[in-house]
């Protein structure tokens, strides 16, 4: 694939102390975005979905006011079983046990749902291959 066919997403990055996360889009006529993961001198891919795009920059949450912020992208995704396109959040919160920021789908839906009564389960978390 050639390198003209990816751009970054306008302000698609967030970065701390020991990682990057950044938003990518390639350009294809299925709408491919992909959002890449680098800490501790690993890169993943914790997220990439056809057809899709993102609705912009990724946002720093201190809903749960933990020490870091979750880091929540919102995304427009196809959702087979619906037949369309339906907005999706990609969540990821801090693991300082792990020192990393790991990517969690109840955190994405309680981020989606608005339902703040109940704390997320973070157990789903996945962080870098490798990480402690």
């Amino acid at each position: 694939m050639p390198a003209e066919s990816f751009r970054a997403i306008a302000d698609g990055v967030v970065s701390w102390s020991g990682g990057t996360m950044a938003a990518v889009v390639i350009e294809d006529p299925n709408g491919i975005c992909a959002i890449y993961r680098y800490q501790d001198g690993r890169l993943d891919l914790p997220f990439d979905g056809v057809p899709c795009k993102f609705l912009g920059p990724p946002m720093l949450m201190s809903d749960r006011k933990t020490a870091l912020p979750d880091v929540v992208f919102a995304v427009e995704l196809f959702v087979p079983n619906r037949g369309g396109m339906a907005k999706h959040k990609v969540a990821f919160y801090y693991d300082a046990e792990k020192n990393a920021y790991c990517e969690s789908q109840s955190l994405a839906s309680w981020y989606l749902s608005g339902n703040r009564a109940l704390a997320p389960d973070l157990q789903d978390g996945q962080c870098v291959a490798g990480s402690e």
